[in-house]
């Protein structure tokens, strides 16, 4: 029998008095997707940074080919043809594109000059091979999330010519881009690349990988078929039974907190790739939680960050009104004034100060009132952080340690509290469990559904259908800047689809 392309045996790796890994066997086929899932702390990607010679192991053993390797650096590991693109993209915001593809292995002319006419010539080829327009001259921070992604997919694709290692690489990708990716995988496991795949959207399992591996507790908790049954993936994940995943909805709501009807922003300057929202009409009430859904493109989140006034500057033309209320929603302050609170979809770039504590991060929204005559309190900060530990079990219960120190989850919890903290009426969230696993999921949902249950009014943007069918009371669907039609709770999702591409009536909300 051949050797696998991969072998790995008996991992251990401790990083203190934490074992992040313990005794874990993997191996991976060549020309095979295998599908690496697991919560956050399950030990998937400590197992995967051994691999890239991120993490030394401190026992076991690996072999490429029945060959036995070691690698002390990320470079031994890319020498081997293994290329990781990582779940926190390695892309530097102030270099344009095609820098950022040759960033390391920049190409030179004669006399050691940069060649910036080939780098970006080359990096429109490969760009081209995802089908995807994206001008290599532009600044990477200045590109949504998901084609920041896809440049980050493109630069690892250039590095890989055995091993693949792929951490959540769809989680800020339309529809569209993901069967692109997908396409362009198959492509290269057709050609021998052995592809690990992590990703937190079990639904998109079956459709790409060949096999599955489940981590739970830094060990191998089971194998089973791509096709296996998502409540079995479930249980292997976190141990209890699909259904307990989405909280019983309330039924009840109370009054309208926010009320839309053919609300137009218009923006001071135009930004290529920024949706305005140019037709939208929507209500969210008190104990209700209001979905947004649409390709990306469509304005979910153009929409989100205009009504809390940081997205482009500009003003609001049609009804927009709060508490019944007509409002100028033109600044963050205006929104906050408001009663509005917003999570952004990007934690580390616009939510969280990584470096800083856990602490200081919750009580940032409300240094005013925890800060009598211009002082902090010491004792009024820490009643605050220990509010938010208890309201969203933030782990582990340490306020001193630097947040980026976390869990996604558990970054995301911190988010969240930090929010909450400030008492709003109107809860703006932009893919609120975006990287965050599957257990950390449902006690968002749990926490969010309380929240609601407590007359908060949520009004969210997400790209999971699943997570919108059951999470949300109402789901409303974007097109091009529009609110195109709206469904009631536990609707089709083919039917939302259909609305959100165009391909059903539109139904005004």
């Amino acid at each position: 029998m051949n050797a696998p392309l991969l072998a790995m045996t008996g991992v251990v790796k401790s990083f203190g008095g934490v074992q992040a890994l313990r005794g874990v066997d993997f191996d991976l086929k060549a020309g095979e997707i295998h599908a690496l899932l697991g919560e956050n702390g399950a030990g998937k990607s400590t197992l995967m940074n051994v691999l890239a010679g991120v993490h030394a192991p401190d026992e076991g053993a690996m072999a490429i080919d029945g060959a036995p390797v070691r690698f002390s650096n990320p470079r031994e590991a890319q020498a081997a043809g293994i290329a990781t693109i990582f779940q926190e993209l390695d892309l530097v915001p102030g270099l344009d594109v095609a820098a950022n593809l040759f960033l390391g292995r920049e190409l030179t002319r004669p006399g050691g000059f940069l060649d910036v006419p080939a780098m970006r010539r080359q990096a429109r080829e490969r760009l081209e091979a995802l089908d995807l327009a994206i001008d290599v001259e532009r600044p990477v921070g200045e590109l949504s999330i998901g084609h920041r992604q896809v440049v980050a997919i493109v630069k690892a694709l250039s590095y890989a010519s055995r091993v693949l290692i792929m951490d959540e690489p769809t989680a800020a990708l339309t529809v569209g881009e993901v069967e692109r990716l997908f396409a362009i995988m198959r492509r290269l496991s057709a050609g021998g690349v052995g592809i690990v795949y992590i990703s937190h959207r079990l639904e998109e399992v079956p459709e790409i990988a060949d096999r599955v591996t489940v981590m739970r507790d830094g060990r191998v908790a089971g194998e089973t078929r791509p096709d296996a049954p998502q409540a079995e993936l479930v249980r292997l994940l976190v141990g209890r039974p699909l259904e307990e995943l989405y909280p019983r909805r309330a039924g009840r709501v109370g009054r309208r907190l926010l009320h839309l009807r053919d609300a137009r922003f218009r923006p001071v300057r135009e930004r290529a790739g920024w949706q305005a929202p140019r037709r939208i009409s929507l209500d969210v009430h008190e104990g209700e939680i209001v979905g947004l859904a649409g390709v990306m493109g469509a304005g979910r989140t153009e929409l989100l960050s205009a009504l809390y006034g940081t997205g482009l500057a500009g003003r609001w033309d049609g009804g927009v009104e709060v508490d019944g209320r007509p409002v100028r929603l033109e600044s963050i302050r205006a929104a906050r004034r408001a009663g509005i609170a917003f999570v952004t979809d990007d934690r580390r770039g616009g939510g969280l100060m990584l470096r800083m504590a856990v602490a200081r991060n919750l009580v940032m929204s409300v240094i005013p009132s925890i800060s009598p005559a211009g002082f902090l309190s010491p004792a009024r900060e820490g009643e605050a952080v220990r509010r938010s530990f208890g309201q969203f079990d933030i782990r582990p219960r340490r306020p001193e340690i630097a947040v980026g120190a976390l869990s996604g989850g558990n970054q995301q919890k911190v988010v969240l509290a930090k929010e909450i903290l400030g008492d709003p009426r109107l809860l703006l969230l932009d893919e609120p469990t975006r990287g965050v696993d599957v257990g950390a999921k449902g006690e968002i949902y749990a926490r969010l559904r309380e929240l609601a249950g407590q007359g908060l009014g949520i009004l969210v943007a997400s790209s999971e259908m699943p997570e919108l069918v059951g999470l949300c009371d109402r789901i409303v669907v974007l097109r091009e800047g529009c609110s195109v039609a709206a469904f009631e709770a536990g609707a089709d999702e083919h039917a939302i689809l259909a609305a959100a591409n165009g391909k059903a009536p539109d139904v005004q909300p």
